[in-house]
């Protein structure tokens, strides 16, 4: 058998070939490089992907920045939700009179998160849609969805299908809750996943109700672990030639990231209450109001980062009095801190206080707006953002890849698609697709680049 240290790299290369278990596995197409520009330790896998809003999306777009090829799949009866709909006006913010601007293109939500893809329209509730569809999973590494498992089993996409037309195929779904248990058909959104999972019982002020993060952040963490799954199950896949099938549970990724509350409550039997910026070990840690409006956040998570602050903020005797000369102590009366660390920040700009602090060895940070975000050195001289022309919203500027590789760097190569932008250029390149045969499906409303005609409605997703 080959040196397993080089499966990856062959996989991941497009190779023809692949031992496992003793035996040859021949690839039957050699993957084409992923799309036009695109390269990437990903370089040569495709993700063939139905994913929309948010948790799919931003997984699949990680893959995307990581080089592969992802072709995502929407109907023009179903387009994602996150493109805000066929009806209404474009956003003032991107409207641009001398470009041709179609609402549904120009959403920055849908933007934002779907970067280095093309994108395709395809009824597969449709025979000839569904046709087509099986036509193209000989050519796919994943078949990616978020929807809930009962749709891809309505469709008669299940695993067991798939993999009778790729044996090697890996399909991977990103549901709510789950593909079993008793919660498998039901629907969920970041503002659900956060109570369910448990994060909005420990988010709010002590003695207050139990608060959101108001950033649907249950989508991110969930795209995040869909996009670690598929990886590690392409790793697996170059190692012994096998596919599988992906079931991830929105509701469990996001009970994952409070393992310590868990640990909290099965080691000591404490349920955590909500304590607002406080920590549960740490003070003083907390958001105080500055002189300008703006809001410091600052900690010091040990005894010398305790000295520095009292020397920097002028108040070196703090550290004689009794009830702050120990962590314990300091936590004991944490209420009494807070007020003498708030009395000072309230005389402070919050861009002085942040700069002295950090000079200091104390970890601060001035709370900032998103419309600081992008121009702030510490993004900028790294190289995060990413400016994008984009054919209909124009010039935008985006969050870029937030890791750095010392051979292989991700880029942002390509705007997010248009409604059924690559349509064509896929069906053509993989099918051989005519012009004609293209323009009879845009006709029957199988593909296209805009709304459906009329009177057409395909069945509900």
């Amino acid at each position: 058998m080959p040196d397993d240290r080089h499966a990856l790299d062959d996989a991941f290369a497009g190779a023809t070939s692949r031992r496992a278990h003793g035996r040859r596995i021949d690839r039957v197409v050699r993957y084409a490089r992923g799309g036009p520009g695109m390269t990437g330790p990903l370089d040569g896998i495709r993700i063939i992907t139905f994913t929309q809003a948010w948790a799919g999306t931003s997984g699949t777009e990680l893959l995307g920045l990581l080089g592969a090829d992802v072709i995502q799949i929407e109907s023009r009866t179903h387009p994602d939700v996150w493109r805000g709909g066929y009806a209404g006006p474009i956003p003032p913010a991107v409207a641009d009179p001398t470009r041709r601007q179609r609402r549904w293109n120009v959403a920055s939500a849908y933007n934002s998160v779907n970067l280095n893809k093309r994108a395709i329209t395809l009824d597969v509730v449709d025979p000839q849609g569904m046709e087509i569809f099986k036509r193209l999973i000989p050519l796919a590494d994943v078949i990616a969805d978020n929807f809930t498992p009962m749709v891809m089993e309505k469709w008669g996409l299940s695993y067991d299908v798939l993999r009778s037309i790729k044996p090697d195929i890996i399909q991977a779904s990103l549901s709510a809750y789950g593909a079993t248990g008793p919660l498998r058909e039901v629907r969920g959104i970041g503002g659900t996943m956060e109570p369910m999972s448990g994060l909005t019982s420990l988010l709010g002020y002590e003695g207050g109700r139990p608060m959101n993060s108001g950033s649907m952040i249950p989508d991110a963490i969930a795209g995040l672990w869909f996009a670690a799954a598929i990886v590690t199950a392409l790793r697996h896949r170059a190692r012994t030639g096998e596919g599988q099938y992906i079931d991830l549970s929105m509701m469990e990724s996001n009970a994952m990231i409070t393992g310590d509350a868990f640990l909290e409550y099965t080691a000591n039997g404490r349920v955590r209450p909500r304590t607002g910026n406080r920590h549960p070990r740490i003070a003083p840690h907390n958001i105080y109001p500055a002189r300008d409006g703006a809001w410091l956040a600052l900690s010091a998570d040990d005894e010398r980062q305790w000295a520095a602050l009292t020397t920097a903020i002028g108040r070196p005797g703090l550290r004689d009095d009794a009830r702050f000369s120990s962590m314990e102590d300091r936590k004991r009366h944490e209420a009494e801190l807070d007020q003498e660390i708030a009395a000072w920040v309230c005389e402070q700009d919050a861009s002085a206080a942040e700069a002295r602090l950090l000079a200091a060895g104390v970890s601060a940070a001035r709370a900032r707006a998103r419309d600081e975000l992008l121009e702030h050195p510490a993004l900028t001289e790294r190289g995060f953002g990413a400016t994008i022309e984009h054919s209909e919203a124009g010039t935008q500027h985006l969050a870029g890849v937030p890791w750095r590789m010392s051979r292989t760097q991700p880029e942002v190569r390509r705007p997010a698609p248009m409604l059924g932008e690559h349509s064509f250029e896929v069906f053509e390149h993989f099918l051989r697709m005519s012009r004609e045969d293209y323009d009879r499906l845009v006709e029957l409303g199988i593909s296209g680049d805009s709304p459906p005609d009329s009177g057409r409605v395909s069945p509900e997703d």
